[in-house]
């Protein structure tokens, strides 16, 4: 550690711009990475959000439109099934028309259809689930916006893609910039490394400076921007929970298997 001191005294200027260089690029880096992921996951709950609604004839029986559900539920291409009764659909009726007393007065749950609404793990599979549900038995119509859904997945896959590339685009420039720092320290000692070589100095006794001192660099200027960072979002952490009320938690990368969430 004391070597690392005093090799920075040597070079007090050149040592502060190695470590400005790190500190803005990882703070960046780490800026757009935790951007990407929560953009990634808000793509990931906007593609779940369409449905199916399958509107049933009113003499069809109860245990029969269960026996779809549980048909759909074992395909495995369904994030829920939510199933709305006839009993139910005049509740939701009443209180979409509460204003509305004659409209009330002229409507029962007999004459309403029972009805499921299936949302999809991906929207690709909505365009299955709907086939599938048009050839059942007592479906009088199956809802679903297809030209809409095509759009979104166009839509996601290509936000999906930018959002990946620019990820990748920051990992590259990292390694690039602290390549670039590396050897332009090497370069301002130069004539010091070529005196270790004349008098016999091993090529770890040389390199061992460089190493230890990029790994102080690297360690404090990650870490002074992942706790500047954290702080400027702990503040901000009350706007943001407010802002997005309503939402679940939203999938780091796909990894929500692993209970990792942004």
């Amino acid at each position: 550690m004391k070597d690392i001191f005093v090799s920075i005294k040597r070079a007090p200027y050149q040592s502060l711009g190695s470590f400005l260089i790190l500190f803005f690029t990882l703070f960046l880096s780490l800026f757009f990475f935790n951007i990407t992921s929560f953009f990634y996951g808000i793509l990931s709950y906007v593609e779940t959000r369409p449905q199916v609604i399958a509107y049933f004839d009113v003499q069809t029986k109860e245990k029969d439109i269960l026996t779809i559900k549980e048909a759909i539920g074992k395909t495995g291409k369904t994030s829920s099934i939510k199933y709305v009764s006839q009993k139910e659909a005049l509740q939701i009726y009443r209180q979409l028309n509460k204003d509305n007393p004659l409209l009330l007065e002229m409507v029962s749950a007999n004459i309403l259809p029972a009805s499921l609404e299936v949302y999809a793990k991906k929207p690709v599979y909505l365009v299955e689930i709907a086939e599938f549900l048009q050839k059942q038995e007592g479906i009088d119509e199956v809802n679903f916006q297809k030209m809409i859904v095509d759009k979104l997945v166009t839509l996601t896959t290509i936000l999906r893609r930018i959002s990946t590339g620019l990820f990748i685009f920051l990992i590259f420039i990292t390694i690039i910039v602290l390549i670039t720092t590396t050897a332009f320290k090497i370069s301002v000692k130069r004539d010091e490394i070529e005196v270790l070589q004349l008098i016999g100095a091993s090529k770890w006794y040389i390199r061992k400076p460089f190493i230890m001192e990029g790994l102080f660099f690297g360690f404090s200027s990650g870490t002074i921007a992942f706790a500047l960072f954290y702080l400027v979002f702990f503040y901000f952490q009350p706007f943001l929970s407010s802002y997005l009320t309503g939402l679940p938690k939203l999938g780091f990368y796909n990894l929500t298997n692993l209970n990792i969430y942004v």
